[in-house]
């Protein structure tokens, strides 16, 4: 139970944390998984429109026939690796999906048809569906970590999705012997960049 704002900071600090290896000795329970699914299901979306649909794999074939086509990672060497954050015990993938007649009417009525604020909306609601996911995994106690760097067309045709592939993210149980960020696969030691600080501005 998380009963002071030292326990809830220190959630935050932790889901900021990306796990590259992963104890796949042990399943996700189905009471998590659904739980899981009822964040990414009913967080905040621009007037409560989809934007995206959500894939939760478990097959573990399919996730390392994924993880394969990541590219785009740096290890301490600066030398490119697969993103090992995509062979979490669960790996949720954002799909793409056609806008619904109600959100292209008012798209059309409201925002002129603008491109650049659909996708932006699109933008904004994964980010925030990710971000509720990354936060309650982590009450959960578990490790997570996000991909973007692949090649869309290649892994929307191995995941035999109709539209392209907006966000993967990778949820698991953190291999406890390991640093989370040795590359699960090789070994290697990936970087870290310390967090830029952020300006608030409180006007009272």
């Amino acid at each position: 139970m998380f009963e002071t704002h030292n326990e809830i900071k220190k959630t935050v600090i932790r889901s900021q944390h990306v796990q590259r290896n992963w104890d796949l000795t042990k399943q996700i329970p189905e009471e998590d998984l659904e739980l899981l699914i009822h964040a990414v299901t009913n967080c905040p979306s621009k007037q409560n429109f989809a934007f995206y649909k959500a894939h939760f794999i478990t097959n573990r074939e399919k996730i390392e026939s994924i993880h394969a086509l990541t590219e785009g990672l740096r290890n301490m060497k600066g030398e490119m690796s697969t993103n090992s954050q995509t062979l979490a015990n669960l790996l949720v993938v954002f799909e793409d999906i056609d806008p619904s007649q109600e959100l292209i009417d008012k798209w059309k009525l409201r925002d002129k048809a603008n491109l650049e604020t659909l996708k932006r909306d699109q933008q904004m609601a994964v980010g925030v569906a990710a971000g509720y996911l990354n936060v309650i995994a982590s009450m959960l106690g578990y490790g997570t970590g996000c991909c973007a760097c692949y090649n869309d067309e290649e892994v929307r045709q191995k995941i035999g999705f109709d539209k392209r592939p907006l966000l993967m993210m990778g949820i698991g149980f953190k291999d406890e012997t390991r640093n989370r960020r040795e590359h699960h696969l090789t070994g290697e030691m990936m970087g870290r960049r310390v967090k830029e600080p952020i300006e608030v501005v409180i006007t009272r």
